[in-house]
């Protein structure tokens, strides 16, 4: 399979040695812009600009199969766009969400296909914060867009309430959803935090999945035969995260499968980050 890889060079570099180690890849061509893609099987967008849904649009007309490698897209409209267009090219979009794409998450979602209960914990120490209104603001976007991916159904009420000492200072959100199979999500995001943490919490009534984020070790609790729980561990590297992600999509060409996280995937996630902010307004 030949990859393209469009972006600033050192990024692109950096990307072509996640592809070098996989057999699937034949060819990995770097090049600066969209305009100097030849024929390629996939590309990869490495793109933080403001108009890279645009970019992505004329990419997939133009019939190559995409992975956006960006901030989280909020923008509905353009992604409708852009889902329509893959589906009329019969082409795959995948987009970086990487709490979604991580290999931690990718076994979790294989191990527990509807959990009934998500509580995400993130605390964060403000010093890390080098734009603290749009950092807070992606901050809680990844944990709902894993929690829309995971439980996958739809959602039937959303709570929210962010608390800011000023404009510019963000403080805490809570996010509470309740979805129509009757599972339940929570989010808390502290962003003033001595210390940082990092937890997802998964359930169900056969077990229960507790995942260190920054490790990416998972412990995994059950009962056994004595009705004791007992925890067994799982451990994923890191470093690999990016690597994985790059196969997921290559694979999902030559499969003919549904990405990993699909244009449909943003789409579900921009239109609740709406009612979010929405009801954010409402209570501020």
């Amino acid at each position: 399979m030949k990859v393209g890889i469009v972006g600033d060079a050192t990024r692109t570099v950096a990307w072509e040695k996640h592809l070098r180690p996989h057999g699937i890849v034949s060819e990995v061509n770097l090049v600066p812009t969209i305009k100097d893609l030849d024929e390629v099987d996939a590309c990869l967008i490495l793109d933080d600009s403001t108009s890279n849904l645009d970019a992505l649009l004329e990419t997939v007309q133009n019939g190559y199969n995409c992975f956006l490698i960006a901030k989280q897209p909020t923008d509905v409209l353009k992604l409708e766009r852009i889902h329509r267009a893959t589906k009329e090219s019969g082409v795959k979009v995948q987009f970086s969400h990487w709490p979604s794409l991580a290999p931690a998450t990718q076994w979790m979602m294989d191990v527990m296909h509807r959990p009934q209960l998500l509580h995400f914990t993130r605390y964060v120490n403000r010093s890390s914060l080098v734009d603290p209104i749009n950092e807070f603001r992606n901050l809680w976007i990844d944990e709902l867009g894993l929690c829309i991916k995971w439980i996958d159904t739809g959602i039937h009420h959303i709570e929210a309430q962010s608390v800011y000492l000023d404009q510019n200072n963000p403080i805490s959100i809570h996010l509470f959803l309740r979805f129509d199979n009757g599972s339940t999500a929570s989010i808390v995001i502290y962003a003033s935090s001595q210390e940082t943490v990092h937890q997802r919490l998964a359930c169900n009534k056969i077990e229960v999945l507790d995942c260190n984020v920054p490790s990416q070790t998972i412990r995994r609790g059950r009962l056994n035969e004595g009705a004791h729980l007992f925890f067994g561990k799982q451990a994923f590297d890191p470093a690999q995260a990016a690597e994985k992600a790059a196969l997921l999509f290559l694979k999902s060409i030559q499969l003919n499968s549904e990405p990993a996280y699909s244009s449909y995937d943003a789409i579900q996630l921009a239109q609740q980050i709406q009612k979010v902010e929405q009801r954010l307004t409402l209570f501020s």
